[in-house]
């Protein structure tokens, strides 16, 4: 392995070392999540690694830590690398068992100009999951108590988080970073929105955020986040047209943010379906395992997308598509480890027999370009509506509830669409009043109704909020 080689592919991927202007066109938009990624990066000991699906932000995520790092934390650029396995030299070089101590060799000899030492140095690996053996490399360094932070990021989560309980328990902490929420779709688009006057603008945009720092006591104290509720709901009430205007755009597009600058629907869609589709089934899930039938697995997603937050019988899933129940169980893990789809299963069942589970997709945007879905089609069919107002539920939940688990209750026709279990007790999320027989026989400490109608109440513990509310909350 040839020096020059490699230092011209170091020299590559950190301009930052020769010119520091080259990170000024980093993102100014931090998501939610980052804060508390960089907090971490500068804080803590353990290795930070950053999953999610393809295209969310990841490495975005990390030239934002490298430009704060420079910028804010007046880190020398020298004390940070940066590099892709994305790139063909390092990816089929990366098979070779000394491959990554030489490219530290030459970081040392030509970059530092001297050995590791007492000082931080900050390694940021993407897409890392490519990198077959990278528990083992980065165990090596950590162990040998060598001064380097490595941040990584990868798209094939079980890829990440199986390999580092297996090598790395209790040596790295893991952030997983969705596509971007309601709350995030708005404040972005609004922000660069000129077509809207600038006083309206600037209210509407301390309104949700207002509502979003909601989030705090959303589970912990319901009683607070009420009351603080009913003081901006006015505020609300006067914007309602223009921040549903936006609610209706972002049922459509989803929450990958690279699509958004794209005029045509149709490209928008061939877009989504050739970074999330083609790629995660063709691509990434061969990572996790060596799939012989794709059109199999293609088929199960495809129904899974049309028949989005719905319960499924795993038995008649075995029946409906032909194969043994081990492999629709093993296919569906494979799908949810891809980033394609979350499922729950029902609340009191027994996690080594489940029979039935609910199917929600990682992203809205997703389905809207597999069936290339109009506007008017989500809007004026009220039930197929508040499926998608389900699953944007989940997600938010998922985000920010902090519950140890997040099922869901069938009892014929009777439903409770979220339970979030904490030590402490039960909280229900319905987008329909709750039927008293299910609040009788559970004992909830609290129960939140989404409703479609712009008011708030609170009856005891039953609290009933807009949906929407409820969404950009989280």
């Amino acid at each position: 392995m040839d020096d020059n080689l490699i230092r011209k592919t170091l020299d590559f991927y950190n301009p930052f070392w020769r010119n520091i202007l080259s990170i000024e066109n980093t993102p100014l938009y931090r998501r939610d999540i980052y804060d508390s990624i960089f907090i971490s990066v500068k804080e803590i000991k353990q290795i930070i690694s950053i999953t999610g699906p393809r295209r969310v932000g990841k490495t975005t995520i990390l030239r934002q830590i490298i430009f704060d790092l420079i910028k804010e934390n007046d880190v020398s650029p020298l004390d940070i690398i940066y590099i892709s396995m994305d790139d063909p030299y390092i990816y089929s070089n990366s098979s070779d068992p000394i491959f990554f101590d030489r490219l530290i060799e030459v970081y040392e000899k030509y970059i530092l100009r001297e050995k590791i030492q007492n000082r931080t140095i900050y390694f940021l690996i993407d897409e890392i999951h490519k990198f077959k053996d990278w528990q083992l490399f980065l165990k090596k360094y950590y162990d040998r108590g060598i001064n380097i932070k490595f941040i990584i990021s990868g798209s094939v989560e079980q890829s990440i988080l199986g390999k580092s309980k297996e090598s790395l328990a209790g040596r790295i902490k893991n952030f997983k970073v969705y596509t971007f929420s309601f709350y995030e779709y708005i404040y972005y688009k609004l922000s660069f929105d000129d077509k809207v006057d600038i006083l309206k603008k600037e209210n509407i945009l301390k309104l949700i955020l207002k509502i979003h720092d909601l989030k705090k006591n959303i589970f912990i104290n319901p009683l607070i986040f009420f009351a603080d509720l009913d003081q901006i709901l006015p505020d609300f009430i006067f914007y309602e047209d223009e921040i549903f205007r936006y609610f209706y755009e972002y049922l459509i597009i989803g929450g990958f943010i690279e699509s958004w600058s794209i005029d045509s629907k149709d490209m928008q869609y061939e877009y989504l379906y050739q970074t999330q589709i083609e790629k995660v089934l063709l691509q990434d899930i061969y990572i996790l395992e060596d799939i012989k039938n794709t059109k199999i697995l293609a088929t199960m997603f495809f129904k899974f997308s049309e028949n989005f937050a719905s319960e499924f019988s795993l038995n008649s899933l075995v029946k409906d598509i032909g194969v043994h129940r081990d492999t629709i169980e093993r296919y569906i893990t494979l799908l949810k480890d891809s980033n394609l789809i979350f499922s729950l299963s029902k609340y009191g069942e027994n996690a080594s027999k489940i029979s039935n589970i609910k199917i929600f997709l990682v992203d809205i945007g997703i389905r809207n370009s597999i069936l290339k879905i109009k506007e008017e089609e989500i809007v004026g069919n009220k039930i197929l509506f508040l499926k998608y107002i389900e699953n944007l539920s989940l997600l938010s939940i998922i985000r920010y509830s902090n519950a140890l688990g997040i099922n869901y209750y069938r009892e014929r026709e009777k439903e409770i669409n979220f339970i979030l279990n904490y030590s402490s007790g039960n909280i229900a999320i319905n987008l329909d009043n709750m039927k008293k027989s299910l609040f009788d026989k559970f004992k909830f400490d609290y129960i939140f109704n989404l409703i479609g109608e712009t008011q708030i109440k609170k009856d005891s513990n039953i609290i009933s909020i807009p949906y929407i509310i409820f969404l950009l909350s989280l």
